[in-house]
């Protein structure tokens, strides 16, 4: 255990700091993704090292798989000439995600209190959600609050935020009864702040987030209680759905219309819904012959001006984007059904560890709670946006999972 208390001072308040405003100042995510990163090499040959169970080293080998996989797509696709150039650009985020396995290292050496863990998420769903009430101004129904990158980015995370804040409901009341004020506000600005965002692709993760959270909390609190935190998630949701001002009705509306243009062939850059649909099908187009490992990384967009070129493409070029916007269909298209594999992975496994936990006898079960409602929520989120092609989200799920898992660690587990 590391305990320089200067040290150990200066990880906590950073990482207290970091999800609210990650989610607000450009850079913070990566910034602090770096700063863990070194500080988790320093550690990483010292001895003597963290014992490991079997399912956290299949998570850390899974993390590497899923850079491997890129760069083997990348090198059978050059060579057989499908892929035509290889950038490193395109292997970046991919290099990010392997930084959990330092990190995670640096976490179960440092021993991370649970206090870390619920005033961060906490406070950080207060600081977005009094960040969104004040840019959001209640005057322009078009103006979508966007953080320090874009709505989709706010409004997932901030929901993300919310969500694991109120996990920690029953810590805070068992500090002091009038703490629950903090989790419970945490949860209701955090709401508030992804419903102002618009963000439509975060909205779907509710229904897994709900189930998640009234099976925690249903099991452990007073019906009163109970009905005091679904009673203040309803009343976000009403509220934003009736006023006009908010423009959550509107966002539906644009929806079902969007559907209803795509059904007759009219998709357009400012139809959202159905652009993805064009996308979604024109990846799987393109990489139908190339199952195996798809057409290697970058490959969407070359692919897609040469189909325009060829006349291949129903719709404008311009509609197709960079990305199809699916973290499942660019990986599909980057590395074909091995890295579809590889990367359900990533997602599942933290979620079987998690349910393990909760069933074992280790601490800090309402931590695994709260991991179940990250990785439940970039399984969701990934559906209609490239994820991991997003510094924030990658740092985001990195730092927190690993901080996620160090909390919910029995340590007395054996090393396989």
């Amino acid at each position: 255990m590391i305990r320089n208390s200067y040290f150990r001072g200066f990880l906590f308040t950073l990482l207290i700091l970091f999800p609210g405003l990650a989610n607000l100042y450009k850079s913070m995510g990566s910034g602090t993704l770096v700063l863990m990163t070194l500080a988790g090499l320093g550690v990483v040959f010292q001895k003597p090292r963290p014992s490991f169970s079997r399912n956290e080293k299949w998570l850390m080998t899974v993390f590497a798989a899923y850079m491997a996989i890129y760069l083997l797509s990348a090198v059978v696709n050059s060579l057989t000439g499908v892929l035509g150039e290889i950038r490193g650009t395109h292997f970046e985020k991919k290099t990010y995600l392997l930084t959990f396995i330092p990190i995670y290292f640096l976490f179960r050496r440092i021993h991370i209190p649970a206090w870390v863990l619920w005033w961060g998420v906490a406070l950080g769903g207060m600081l977005v959600g009094c960040y969104a009430l004040i840019d959001f101004g209640w005057v322009d129904i078009e103006y979508r609050v966007r953080g320090a990158y874009n709505p989709i980015m706010f409004g997932c995370l901030s929901l993300t935020m919310a969500f694991m804040a109120i996990q920690g409901y029953r810590y805070f009341r068992r500090q002091h009864l009038l703490l629950i004020i903090v989790p419970l506000a945490g949860f209701f600005l955090g709401t508030v702040s992804s419903i102002l965002t618009g963000s439509r692709g975060a909205w779907i993760a509710i229904p897994a987030f709900l189930g998640i959270t009234l099976y925690h909390l249903g099991k452990n609190l007073r019906r009163l209680e109970l009905a005091l935190i679904i009673g203040t998630f309803g009343v976000a949701l009403l509220a934003a759905y009736h006023i006009p001002e908010t423009g959550v009705a509107q966002r539906f509306e644009f929806a079902q219309n969007d559907l209803r243009k795509f059904a007759k062939g009219d998709v357009t850059i400012e139809n959202s819904v159905g652009l993805r649909l064009a996308s979604w099908d024109a990846s799987w187009q393109m990489v139908k012959g190339h199952l195996l490992l798809g057409i290697g990384p970058g490959g969407y967009h070359p692919t897609i001006l040469r189909m325009s070129r060829e006349g291949q493409l129903p719709y404008a070029v311009d509609v197709y984007h960079t990305q199809p916007h699916s973290i499942y269909f660019a990986v599909l298209v980057d590395c074909g059904v091995v890295g579809i594999g590889i990367l359900l992975s990533v997602f599942i496994l933290p979620v079987y560890i998690f349910f393990q936990r909760i069933r074992g006898s280790g601490p800090n079960k309402p931590a695994a709670y709260a991991g179940l409602i990250l990785a439940m929520g970039y399984i969701h989120f990934g559906l209609t946006e490239t994820i991991f092609g997003r510094n924030l989200f990658v740092a985001f799920f990195v730092i927190m999972l690993a901080m996620l898992m160090a909390l919910t660690t029995n340590q007395e587990e054996v090393n396989y």
